[in-house]
């Protein structure tokens, strides 16, 4: 069994900045990474020889290097457990990893945790969203930074947020603009209307740049970036998809493309972890599972969620204040959402809601009459699939609110977490080991 003081899970920026913050103090700490290097999504390291020709945002990387270099720095007090997938807890606070290198589960016991496993990617269901084509806008982020290979064919960007432009510019400088970056809200509209919500929370700027360097990239590309619309319908073709669009107008436009990436921003990703509050060892989250607030806000985070284990642990008297970075980000965050915000649109009834299970918005309406929360999870199986609810529990949430059906979040992912949380194979339940 592994002893470190403390265990880190995620290797993002949260995760590295929290565990080399650790590791400086002379804790000993173990990070556990499901992938094979650190980056999280946003630093999702290229895997291909030589290097990659797809562009990333030099202050990003910047501050990425330097938690690289900290790394290094801070030698054999940070060990580095890649592959190795967070399952569980159990009872008496040995933490499970699936080490997917060794092909077996095993077990931590630390002195405290921080958890730093990133956000979900939020996408509002439209009906024909699960065909093949159609991705998030992250994930097609993802698989351009990790291949270095740009999609092939047409390309349509669609959903709400900054996101969709920085995907767009990437995939203009890297040779395939494209077609339209369509935004459902109207954000010029929103500055017209309440200028100062917008403005005093855009005032990084770091942000400021990164973003006009999109709508550049996207101005010499001559990529259209139409506001007030909003993708309806999606349609299967023998070569691609067929993508219905309105406009705040009413008027809809149809575009065949051979891909469609979707988004309509992040959440906090908490499916699972162990509680905050809970007695006994110290735990901590930081980045994007405790509070959407940005690359740069999650390092901060993440040393604030380390200054605080290690007070608790007795290795700190006192805490570096990260009030002030952390409250700015959350003003930016807050004009974004200004800036963006408009009504989710309706589902039909033949929307698929749950992906992972292909339920459909009828199947929740027919669960109207169920005796209890528990009984339209375990009937309907809503979060009941791969993701276990990190994906469509929001969504259903919303939903069954406007039917009528008493689902809330706690009931979806239930009031104890099932372990465990992330597929693993029979293979490596048997060699479960202590040692």
């Amino acid at each position: 069994m592994w002893q470190p003081d403390v265990l880190v899970v995620g290797g993002g920026p949260a995760g590295v900045a929290a565990a080399v913050e650790l590791a400086g103090m002379g804790l000993s700490v173990l990070l556990a990474e499901q992938r094979d290097r650190l980056g999280g999504a946003i630093h999702r390291a290229y895997a291909g020889a030589g290097t990659s020709q797809i562009r990333r945002n030099p202050h990003h990387q910047r501050r990425w290097q330097g938690l690289l270099d900290q790394v290094q720095q801070v030698g054999d007090r940070l060990s580095l457990q890649f592959q190795s997938v967070f399952l569980g807890v159990e009872r008496d606070g040995r933490y499970l990893l699936d080490d997917r290198v060794a092909g077996r589960v095993r077990s931590v016991r630390p002195k405290a945790v921080v958890m730093a496993v990133g956000g979900i990617e939020r996408v509002l269901p439209v009906p024909g969203w699960e065909l093949p084509g159609v991705t998030t806008a992250g994930g097609m982020q993802v698989q351009l930074k990790e291949t270095g290979e740009v999609p092939r064919g047409p390309i349509l960007v669609a959903g709400s947020g900054p996101l969709p432009l920085a995907l767009a510019a990437q995939l203009a400088a890297a040779g395939n603009p494209p077609l339209a970056v369509l935004e459902r809200g109207q954000p010029f509209r929103a500055v017209l209307a309440q200028p100062g919500a917008a403005f005093n929370g855009m005032r990084s700027w770091p942000q400021l740049a990164e973003a006009l360097g999109y709508a550049w990239q996207l101005l010499q590309s001559g990529v259209p970036y139409r506001t007030g619309c909003r993708v309806s319908a999606i349609e299967a073709l023998p070569h691609g998809l067929r993508v219905a669009v309105v406009d705040h107008h009413g008027r809809t436009r149809v575009h065949e493309v051979a891909h469609l990436a979707l988004h309509d921003g992040l959440d906090a990703n908490q499916t699972g972890l162990p509680r905050q509050d809970a007695p006994g060892l110290p735990v901590l989250w930081a980045g994007d599972c405790r509070e959407v607030l940005g690359a740069d806000a999650a390092i901060s985070d993440g040393r604030r969620a380390a200054q605080q284990v290690a007070l608790a642990l007795g290795h700190l008297n006192g805490m570096a204040n990260f009030d002030s970075q952390l409250q700015a980000a959350r003003r930016t965050q807050a004009a974004l959402r200004t800036l963006y915000h408009t009504p989710a649109p309706s589902m039909t009834p033949e929307t698929v809601v749950c992906r992972c299970e292909g339920l459909r918005a009828a199947s929740l309406a027919a669960l109207q009459g169920a005796a209890s929360p528990h009984e339209m999870r375990v009937v309907g199986r809503f979060a009941m699939g791969t993701c276990q609810g990190r994906f469509c529990a929001r969504t259903v949430q919303e939903f069954a609110a406007e039917t009528g059906v008493p689902f809330e979040l706690g009931a979806l992912h239930g009031s104890t977490p099932r372990w465990p949380l992330r597929p693993v194979s029979v293979a490596a339940l048997a060699a479960y080991t202590d040692a």
